[in-house]
């Protein structure tokens, strides 16, 4: 009998409502492009309720000097606090200083008792840790703004939509307009905020669908690279060169599966 290959499930990409990258710019399937700002959380259990109720009135006015509401979401992302970072430094530490103890022991043994004393309570402390982290889950949130702008939405259904390089700088234009109108809104009410570049963007989407359930766990994402468009193109646009992405954050202007 002959044995039947089995087929290879398509990548996780395939159904991912993403595209390409063009700088730091998310281009999805319908041609609709979007950035993304990190905001500082401000914790409001430590504040005063006179600062708390400031906050919030600033969050109102934030939100109702928006004249695009149709182009924000506002997400929330929850993460386990990443320790694994800490405890491998302790751990180094501890380490480096039991072996600077033993080769004082003969020259030094004043000193060697300290630096074996400090080693060892470092030794201890990165074991509590660990195990508290085998029985609490410590996490912390992120929280983003995506701004997007779609140059399509005003076709009629059916209508084809085709980004040419002039359609696509004109959205470019479009959504930075947007974009600036956010960051200052953001500035106005005093929250600290940055643009996310197309990596961080990529690990975003690459955690959301393989979560990370430990603190303890690697939390760096693998070398991320993108497909080449889908995206009914234009000739100008097929000028725009795909890029794929690495977890080092270096482009290279060629198209790949992940």
């Amino acid at each position: 009998m002959f044995k039947t290959k089995t087929p290879i499930p398509p990548p996780t990409q395939t159904h991912l409502n993403v595209r390409r990258f063009v700088g730091n710019v998310l281009i999805a399937d319908d041609g609709t492009l979007a950035a993304v700002l990190e905001i500082e959380p401000i914790d409001l259990t430590m504040a005063d309720p006179d600062e708390a109720a400031f906050v919030r009135s600033q969050f109102r006015q934030f939100i109702s000097s928006m004249r695009f509401p149709d182009a924000l979401q506002f997400v929330m992302a929850t993460y386990p606090q990443n320790l694994k970072v800490y405890l491998d430094r302790m751990r180094s530490l501890a380490d480096k200083r039991l072996k600077e103890a033993e080769t004082l022991r003969e020259s030094e043994p004043v000193r060697a008792f300290r630096e074996a004393r400090l080693g060892e309570r470092l030794e201890r402390w990165a074991h509590f840790i660990e195990y508290l982290l085998a029985r609490v889950r410590p996490i912390e949130n992120r929280y983003f703004v995506v701004v997007s702008h779609n140059p399509f939405v005003s076709l009629a259904r059916g209508q084809k939509r085709e980004m040419t390089a002039q359609v696509f700088e004109k959205a470019i234009g479009s959504l930075n307009h947007k974009l600036a109108h956010v960051q200052g809104g953001l500035d106005h009410a005093g929250w600290t905020w940055r643009l996310l570049d197309a990596t961080e963007i990529a690990e975003i989407i690459y955690f959301f669908y393989h979560p990370v359930f430990s603190p303890l766990a690697d939390q760096t994402a693998p070398k991320l690279r993108l497909m080449p468009s889908l995206v009914t193109t234009g000739e100008g646009w097929n000028e725009v060169p795909s890029r794929s992405l690495h977890r080092d954050g270096d482009e290279h202007e060629q198209g790949a599966t992940a």
